[in-house]
């Protein structure tokens, strides 16, 4: 099985810390875990583009992953587009993608009964900061 073309790492909350002098919870800094996907839409003529104002907009997408993820993708996670940058039309090298729901595991109607690629709906906002 080919591997897909895009590079992407997942974004798993570290281990968090008490302050010492408030007793309040900080997150840990985030655990890289590097992996490979492909971004797609959901359709051609998807209208799943919520525009709020000039030049910010939000949009749900699909993220196809590599099967044999470590710990597997789970609602929620954060996924950050690290390249290439030849194919950055959808969303740009460095943005980051939430999942929206349930991952799911994919498998060939026929032969093979191993997942083929893990599908994820994913939201993906133009002026999210990290």
């Amino acid at each position: 099985m080919t591997r897909l073309p895009e590079r992407w790492t997942l974004l798993r909350d570290g281990e968090p810390t008490q302050d010492p002098l408030t007793g309040n919870r900080i997150d840990g800094p985030p655990i890289e875990v590097p992996w490979w996907g492909l971004l797609q839409k959901r359709s051609l003529t998807d209208l799943q583009v919520e525009e709020f104002e000039d030049g910010r907009a939000s949009q749900r997408l699909i993220l196809l992953l590599d099967p044999g993820l470590p710990g597997g993708t789970d609602r929620r996670d954060r996924w950050r587009f690290d390249g290439p940058a030849s194919v950055a039309d959808l969303v740009k090298v460095g943005d980051i993608v939430t999942v929206q729901g349930t991952p799911r595991n994919r498998r060939p109607a026929r032969g093979s009964r191993r997942p083929a690629y893990i599908a994820a709906v994913v939201r993906h906002s133009s002026d999210l900061k990290e």
